[in-house]
């Protein structure tokens, strides 16, 4: 593609652009994307889309493991988890990521937890969180140091505790309330 309208017959020296989006697409690839797709290329050929498959479904079945189970002891058990997994069970029916739901008016807290630990989560508003392990660059020792900041970041939502102790507004004062007067 060019960005304005050549003519072939009877050329003139005048550029004449193509109007709105059309107009800035190019013929070709800019260096720097293309240096970005050469790297990409040359981790690939390392391995294979079958290996990274075989990591990314172990990876993400590991964090389930961890989110049904947390890893810091005695803190809660599977009826007290704060939150449920809507991801498909069998890995052959869901990719590298998990979206969990978190009981309402924890994602706020959850989020800024999270952030301040330097974890990267995509948030979908009102309470569901997607974790993606990426088997290339992620380790299972980062998945388990994920679920237990995850769960640090729970206790403190639930809590109405971000960082610095300070609460949040959407639980401020019912800290002692259960779960079901929350709602």
């Amino acid at each position: 593609m060019w960005s304005s309208r050549l003519i072939y017959v009877n050329p003139t020296p005048d550029f004449v652009p193509i109007q709105g989006a059309a107009g800035f697409q190019v013929g070709n690839p800019s260096a720097l994307a293309l240096t970005a797709v050469i790297a990409s290329l040359e981790i690939f050929s390392l391995t294979s889309m079958t290996t990274i498959r075989a990591k990314s479904v172990a990876l993400t079945s590991y964090l389930e493991e961890l989110l049904l189970h947390p890893p810091l002891p005695h803190v809660l058990d599977e009826e007290e988890l704060l939150y449920k997994l809507i991801t498909p069970q069998d890995p052959a029916k869901r990719g590298a990521q998990l979206s969990v739901l978190l009981r309402p008016g924890l994602l706020d807290g959850v989020m800024k937890t999270l952030e301040d630990a330097g974890v990267i989560v995509d948030e979908r508003k009102p309470d569901v969180i997607r974790v993606a392990p990426a088997p290339l660059y992620n380790t299972f020792e980062e998945v388990w140091h994920f679920a237990n900041i995850f769960t640090v970041a729970c206790l403190r939502a639930q809590a109405g505790l971000v960082n610095d102790g300070h609460e949040t507004e959407g639980l401020k004062g019912k800290a002692d309330k259960g779960w079901a007067q929350i709602k």
